[in-house]
């Protein structure tokens, strides 16, 4: 299945960093990004809204093109590598609506392994 080139655009994907401060307080930030292609469109439907509730109008479908594959790392947690070598997992950020500059305005809340890799992603 391929996504309707009319339809595909470009976004960013930004690796998650977690650090710890000298005071031993944790703090998020974002890595640099790393250009994706797909398609978005608003959340919808009666199970979305019946999942996020309120939060329906900040969540955004996102759908990956290109193959991908599942690797799990030491911790169990799931990485989806694309081919181009892009690691996104959970809690990641992406740029929709802002160029590869600037901070990602969405983040990364669910992912479904799908024959393309979709993800349900939520303004920050």
């Amino acid at each position: 299945m391929k996504l309707r080139r009319n339809r595909v655009e470009t976004f960013y994907h930004r690796k998650r960093i977690v650090e710890k401060d000298s005071e031993g307080s944790t703090r998020e930030r974002y890595g640099t990004a790393s250009l994706i292609y797909g398609e978005s469109w608003p959340a919808s439907g009666k199970v979305q809204a019946q999942q996020y509730g309120q939060r329906l109008n900040y969540i955004r479908n996102l759908r990956i093109s290109g193959k991908y594959e599942i690797k799990p790392d030491e911790k169990g947690r799931l990485h989806y590598i694309l081919d181009n070598g892009t690691d996104i997992q959970e809690s990641d950020g992406i740029c929709l609506f802002v160029g590869s500059d600037r901070e990602s305005d969405y983040k990364i809340i669910s992912i479904k392994p799908y024959r393309m890799l979709t993800l349900e992603v939520e303004k920050l």
